[in-house]
């Protein structure tokens, strides 16, 4: 009855939220360059002062807005060491293509944005799981 969110249904809430009143400062549109601070969980982050930034406290109605609580967990590298817990989190998305290479959404502490990026299937992040 669930599933990990594909590439295209991570685009879909991305455009979505920034549509629909979830962008930092209030604005609409910009895809997802204004969304982390609604996704993310409003503790546990490394504190910014980047203006809109998951870790700064500032715009704090729109901190967590979706309710998605996205934590940062960080990653596991391919060689078993632990890397930027506090700092950042990854999430895992289906895409068609390669086995040896996933996508994924990023967030980092200092940014307002959520990345898409691709890295070897061997890393180890957090999941995301949509109700079928």
């Amino acid at each position: 009855g669930w599933h990990l969110p594909s590439d295209a249904e991570w685009t879909e809430l991305e455009y979505y939220l920034a549509n629909n009143g979830y962008n930092y400062d209030g604005s609409v549109g910009g895809g997802r360059n204004k969304i982390a601070k609604s996704l993310a969980s409003t503790n546990e982050w490394y504190t910014s002062y980047v203006t809109g930034a998951v870790g700064n406290t500032d715009y704090p109605n729109y901190r967590n807005k979706s309710g998605f609580t996205a934590l940062p967990g960080g990653s596991r590298r391919n060689y078993g060491s632990f890397s930027g817990i506090g700092s950042s989190g990854y999430w895992w998305c289906t895409s068609e293509g390669s086995v040896i290479s996933a996508c994924y959404r990023r967030m980092y502490y200092d940014y307002s944005a959520v990345r898409r990026s691709t890295s070897i299937s061997e890393l180890g992040v957090s999941v995301r799981c949509v109700k079928d």
